[in-house]
This record gives C-alpha cells, structure tokens and sequence, in this order.
C-alpha cells in the first residue's frame, strides 16, 4: 500500500486539528453555556492551546504564554488568530468546564472509531507475545575512550547499548543484556534465551539473522520482523 500524501508539507498540529468540526463544537459549547460573555478565546482557541500544552509538556501558564509568544509568527498555523493573555488563559481554565472537552472528544472518537484498526491481539496471544528492541545510552568520552570502533573519520562511538525484551502481557523488560554500542544488533539474537513453544516475538530489521529465523521456526516460536530491502 502506497503512503498517504494528504498530509505531505503540514506541521503535526494543523494534521491534527484537521479532524476538529468547528460547527460541531461550537454547538457542544453552547449546551455546555461555556461561550456567554466571551468575546475572542472561545472554546476553539481554548482547545488549541491546551493541546499545545499537552504536546510542548508546560508545566505553567508562564511556559504556555512564553511558548506561543516564541512562535508568535506561526499562530495563524495553530488556528489561532492573536497571542491569548496570561489572564484569559487562566481565567477560562476556572470558568470553563472540562465536560465541554470530554464531550468534543467524544463527537471526535465517534466519528473516526469505524476506521480505526480492528486487528487487536486477544488476551491469550498479548500473554505470549514477546517485544525485542535495543537503545544506546552515550557515556561520558572520559570515562571511556575506548568504547567503540575506529570508524575512518577517527571517532569513536563511545556508549553501552542495552538489548531489553518485554513480555506484553506484563509490561516489564523480562531479559536485559549490555554491550559495546559498535556491537550489531543482530548478534543479540543468538543470545535470546528459550522462549515458550508458540511464543510471537516481534523486533525490527537491525535485528536480522536467518539462522535464528530457522532455528525459531524449528522451535515453534512466530516471528514479527520487517524485511530489508535487499532480502531475497
């Protein structure tokens, strides 16, 4: 399936906000009686900037005012028209209410839950599904100098990668392993300890080996990966 290019060229936010129906909102914030004796930061704006919190991580209605005064040229792309004052802002925070919000996000989920996937593991297979992934933590080029490669522009890569598989039933790593960050991934594979006849265990391609491929379809165990693009 080709990718979707209705997006192509649009920031994350105005993707977002494309699934707003300004119409259906504005009749939610008039049952709620939450747009009397507003006059410009109706409950659109209110939505906008609060998903602006949400996705920056402000902590204070300092941050926020200081966050959109930073992009003060880039309003009209937040479907804001004007920079909302650190005393609207909190005053809407105390007068509106949030059922307005729980019932715009509601309208949003009904109308979009028929395309949403439907192809949910069930309960017996999350309980023997496996998820494999590496991450590399940089250290301190003091404490270890020599960690890595020599690469050929002379600079070592200087790290501890950690190898963590989770049990998706639990949500907690079930094994660990650590090595040189230099060290491919799919040199990890071999090291995977035995895994519950019928287990699934997913993992991306940094991880290939055909050889444990092999040796997990001998053993009965499914396998989720993706293929390079120079597999045969």
């Amino acid at each position: 399936m080709s990718k979707s290019t209705n997006f192509i060229g649009q920031p994350v936010f105005n993707q977002i906000i494309k699934f707003f129906d300004k119409n259906e909102m504005k009749k939610i914030a008039r049952e709620h009686g939450v747009e009397r004796y507003v006059e410009k930061f109706i409950t659109y704006h209110h939505l906008i900037v609060m998903l602006q919190v949400t996705l920056e991580g402000f902590q204070s209605i300092r941050e926020v005012i200081l966050g959109l005064l930073s992009n003060v040229h880039k309003l009209s792309h937040l479907g804001l028209s004007y920079l909302v004052r650190r005393s609207t802002f909190s005053d809407a925070n105390k007068r509106r209410s949030s059922k307005v919000f729980v019932d715009i996000y509601m309208g949003i989920y009904r109308r979009y839950s028929p395309t949403f996937s439907d192809s949910r593991l069930s309960d017996k297979d999350i309980r023997r599904l496996y998820i494999m992934d590496s991450t590399t933590m940089s250290l301190f080029k003091d404490i270890l100098k020599g960690v890595g490669r020599n690469p050929k522009e002379g600079k070592k890569k200087g790290g501890i990668k950690a190898h963590t598989i989770i049990k998706a039933g639990e949500n907690v790593p079930c094994l660990i392993r650590y090595s040189e960050v230099a060290r491919h991934d799919h040199m990890f594979l071999s090291e995977v300890f035995r895994l519950p006849k019928g287990s699934i265990i997913t993992f991306d391609k940094a991880y290939v080996d055909y050889e444990q491929y092999e040796a997990f379809t001998k053993s009965s165990i499914w396998y989720v990966t993706r293929l390079k693009d120079n597999a045969l």
